[in-house]
C-alpha cells in the first residue's frame, strides 16, 4: 500500500487536506470535552510528540469561524454525533503558540510576544465592526494589531480577547496555548529568564483565573513549570504528564498505531527494528513511540533514501538544542549524578524519586529534579507502569541511547584537545599502548579537574564522551562471554572493536597488579566471544588501570 508521509506538518487542517498519512487521534476530543473535561488544563510530552498537531487538531474541531467537516470526515470523533452537534465549529478560538517566542534578551523577547499578539488580532477583525463591542475596546484592539499597545496590554490581550469574543459571539471562548514553556526553556541560562517566566505566568492568570468568558484553556509544553506562583489564576491548571495514566495515549503512537502505520506501508517486517530504536517510552500505563521518529524512519525506507550498510538514524537529535543544558549542567558535579549517568549508558535502570512539577530555574538544584525533567524531557522512560513516589528509569531505546552519549561527548570536547583524543583513537587502533598511555594522560589532566572525586564511572564517563564524538558504537558494561565488559567500540563498518576493562585503585603502587588482574579477567571471561560471533574480525583487547590523573595501558596479547 503506498503511503503519503509528511512528517513535518503540525498543523491538522493542512495535513489532511494533504492526503498525508494520519494515525487517528480524535477520540481525544471527546474524551476531553465529555469524560474529563476541566477548565484549565497542560498536556506536558516530549518534543517531536504531536503536540501542536494535537492542538492545532482541537482548534479546528472547535473553532466557530471553520467549517472543519471535510478534515474531519472518516475519523472516530465523527460518529459521535452529540459532540459534533454541540462542539464542532460552535465556540470561538483563541490560538497562540509561543515557540518562536525567544531572543539575546527581554525587550526583543517582549517584541516577538507583540507581533504573535498582533497576528492572532488581526485574525479576528469582526470586532472592530461589531456593534456590541465598546470603542475603548476597538482603540485596545487596534493598538494591539498596530504591535504599538503598552506593556500591560500586550500581557492582558489573551484575556481582553477572551472578553470581547465573549461578548460578540454570545459564547464563551477556547483558548490554546501551544509550546507554553518554550520561552522559559530558550531563556534558562539569560538574565531575561525571571522576566519571561514573570510575563508568561501573568498572561496565563488572565485566562486561567475565573473567568466566565472562559470555557476552557489547553495548554502544550514539555515541562509542568507553572504552580506555586504568585499569579494565582495559574495555579489552577491540571497537568496531565508522562506520568499520567490519563490521556496517556492521546498524544504519541501506540505499539498497535505502530504497527498499523508498518503493515499499511508495507514493512511489517521492520517492526524489531522500530522498536529497538524508537520505542521503549511510558506514558501512564501506555507504552509509546515518538511519531517524528517512526515517520520519518518509514519514510525514508519507502523513498528509497535509507541505507541498510548504516542502519537507522537518530531523528530526535537534531530537533532542538534547548534541553541539552539539563545534562550538561550535572556532569562532572556531582558524584552520584556522574555515577547514575554512567549506569543508565550501561542499559541499567536507576531508582530516583520525581517529581512531576519542576520549574525551569529549579532543575539544577537537585538531582531528583534533574532526573524528573530528563524524564519529562523524554532522555528517560520509567521502566515501571505502575504510579509511584520512586521509580525506576532509564534510557528508552537505542536512538535515546546515542543522544545521551553525543551530549555527554558535547560536554568534553570544549575541555580537551581534540588532537589528543585522536592520537588516543589512532595509537589504540594501531596496537601502540605506550602512545595510547600518553594520550589518556593528556587528556585526564584536561578533563578530571571538572570531577570532586575520582571513580571508575567518571572515566567510564569520559573514554564513552570521547569514542562517541569520533563516531563510534559504544557498549557500555555489555555482557559478553562469561562475564560482562567495561566498554566495547565499534568500528561497523570495518568490523573491527576495542574491548576495554577498565580498573580504579585507590594507591598508585597497585596499578601493575591491576593492570595484570584487568588484562587476565579479558581472557578468563573470553570478552571477544561474542564479538567473533557477530563477525568482528578485528577485536583488541586492552587493560586500562586509572589512579586519580594517570593512566597505565596494556594490550592482552594472547587469550
Amino acid at each position: 500500500m503506498k503511503i503519503n508521509i509528511r512528517a513535518s506538518y503540525d498543523s491538522f487542517r493542512e495535513l489532511r487536506e494533504n492526503n498525508s498519512y494520519y494515525i487517528d487521534k480524535t477520540d481525544l476530543i471527546e474524551e476531553f470535552l465529555i469524560d474529563k473535561f476541566d477548565k484549565a488544563v497542560l498536556f506536558a510530552r516530549p518534543r517531536r510528540f504531536g503536540k501542536t498537531l494535537t492542538m492545532t487538531m482541537l482548534r479546528d474541531f472547535l473553532d466557530i469561524k471553520q467549517d472543519s467537516r471535510h478534515i474531519f470526515n472518516g475519523l472516530k470523533i465523527m460518529k459521535n454525533a452529540e459532540v459534533v452537534r454541540d462542539y464542532m465549529n460552535k465556540y470561538p478560538v483563541i490560538f497562540i503558540s509561543l515557540k518562536e517566542i525567544f531572543a539575546e534578551n527581554f525587550d526583543q523577547i517582549l517584541e516577538n510576544f507583540r507581533l504573535a499578539v498582533s497576528e492572532i488580532c488581526k485574525g479576528f477583525d469582526e470586532l472592530l465592526t461589531s456593534e456590541r463591542i465598546m470603542d475603548d475596546d476597538k482603540n485596545i484592539i487596534t493598538l494591539l494589531r498596530n504591535q504599538t499597545a503598552n506593556t500591560s496590554n500586550t500581557i492582558a490581550s489573551i484575556g481582553l480577547l477572551s472578553r470581547l469574543l465573549k461578548t460578540h459571539y454570545n459564547k464563551p471562548v477556547f483558548v490554546i496555548v501551544d509550546e507554553y514553556d518554550v520561552p522559559m526553556a530558550k531563556a534558562l541560562d539569560s538574565p531575561a529568564y525571571d522576566k519571561v517566566r514573570d510575563m508568561i505566568e501573568h498572561m496565563l492568570s488572565y485566562v486561567c483565573k475565573t473567568n466566565e468568558n472562559v470555557k476552557g484553556v489547553i495548554l502544550s509544553g514539555c515541562l509542568y513549570t507553572v504552580k506555586n506562583s504568585t499569579y494565582t489564576g495559574v495555579n489552577n491548571i491540571i497537568p496531565y504528564t508522562v506520568l499520567s495514566p490519563n490521556f496517556a495515549s492521546a498524544i504519541g503512537f501506540t505499539d498497535e498505531n505502530v504497527r498499523k502505520l508498518l503493515e499499511d506501508a508495507g514493512l511489517s517486517d521492520r517492526y524489531d527494528t522500530v522498536s529497538e530504536w524508537y520505542d521503549g517510552y511510558f506514558f501512564g500505563r501506555e507504552k509509546m513511540y515518538c511519531p517524528w521518529d517512526v515517520l520519518l524512519y518509514v519514510r525514508s525506507v519507502l523513498d528509497g533514501s535509507y541505507s541498510e550498510a548504516m542502519g537507522p538514524e537518530s531523528y530526535w537529535v537534531n530537533t532542538s538544542s534547548t534541553n541539552q543544558n539539563l545534562i550538561h549542567g550535572f556532569l562532572g558535579k556531582t558524584d552520584d549524578v556522574t555515577e547514575n549517568f554512567e549506569i543508565l549508558l550501561a542499559g541499567e535502570t536507576i531508582e530516583c524519586p520525581v517529581n512531576e512539577h519542576v520549574p525551569y530555574h529549579l532543575i539544577h538544584e537537585s538531582g531528583e529534579n534533574l532526573w524528573s525533567a530528563l524524564l519529562e524531557t523524554g532522555y528517560l522512560s520509567k521502566a515501571a507502569t505502575e504510579k509511584a513516589r520512586v521509580y525506576p528509569l532509564r534510557i528508552p531505546n537505542k536512538e535515546i541511547q546515542i543522544v545521551f552519549r553525543q551530549e555527554v561527548w558535547d560536554y568534553f570536547k570544549d575541555k580537551v584537545d581534540n588532537k589528543s583524543v585522536k592520537e588516543l583513537k589512532n595509537a589504540l587502533w594501531s596496537e601502540d599502548a605506550d602512545s595510547a598511555e600518553n594520550a589518556m594522560n593528556q587528556l585526564l589532566e584536561a578533563t578530571l579537574s571538572f570531577y570532586h572525586e575520582y571513580h571508575e564511572y567518571s572515566y567510564h564517563l569520559i573514554l564513552d564522551g570521547f569514542f562517541t564524538g569520533l563516531g563510534y558504537m559504544v557498549d557500555s558494561e555489555r555482557e559478553s562471554g562469561y562475564g560482562r565488559t567495561d566498554l566495547i567500540i565499534r568500528d561497523t563498518a570495518r568490523k573491527s572493536c576495542l574491548i576495554l576493562e577498565l580498573k580504579h585503585v585507590k594507591e598508585e603502587a597497585e596499578m601493575e597488579n591491576a593492570l595484570k588482574e584487568a588484562k587476565s579477567q579479558i581472557v578468563r571471561n573470553k570478552y571477544e566471544s561474542r564479538l567473533e560471533y557477530e563477525g568482528y574480525t578485528t577485536r583488541l583487547q586492552y587493560g586500562m588501570v586509572f589512579w586519580g590523573k594517570k593512566c597505565i595501558i596494556g594490550k592482552v596479547t594472547g587469550n
